[in-house]
């Protein structure tokens, strides 16, 4: 197997575990959605070192997709537009996906965030579920803290 290929690939998984920690630091209450995809989307171009600003730039890497944060009974793969006024409030639900990616392989994962206590089983039952198809697939995980 092309061992660049892998070592993308974990590049990749790197970029996005870091920002995904502090995404799951810094998102609060009271800040705007747009705020949100940006501060995520400006760290996994800060950590590719690909700020799509040169032509084909972008293909080598940076986002795999628009960041998604979708609200309450919104699913998935909302992505705030420029603008947007949208502020997460105590009582949201949110569901945040990105991907990242290098020359093309892309690394994504998505994780929900609430801050009212009353969706605690919620965000635990999620957990569990996402443990047990992980167990089911057989999957031989290196990474440890594949759900955080």
């Amino acid at each position: 197997m092309n061992n660049d290929f892998l070592q993308e690939y974990r590049q990749g998984a790197e970029i996005h575990r870091q920002v995904r920690q502090w995404a799951q630091k810094t998102i609060k209450p009271g800040m705007t959605l747009t705020e949100i995809a940006e501060g995520i989307e400006d760290g996994v171009r800060h950590l590719t070192g690909h700020q799509g600003l040169e032509e084909g730039d972008n293909l080598k890497g940076g986002m795999g997709f628009p960041t998604g944060l979708s609200l309450n009974h919104c699913a998935a793969h909302y992505t705030p537009n420029a603008g947007n006024k949208m502020v997460l409030q105590q009582e949201d639900v949110m569901k945040v996906d990105f991907g990242v990616h290098i020359n093309g392989r892309i690394v994504d994962s998505a994780f929900t965030v609430a801050f009212d206590h009353r969706y605690d089983p919620l965000l635990q039952a999620v957990k569990e579920a996402t443990n047990t198809g992980i167990k089911a697939s057989a999957i031989n995980l290196l990474n440890s803290n594949f759900i955080d």
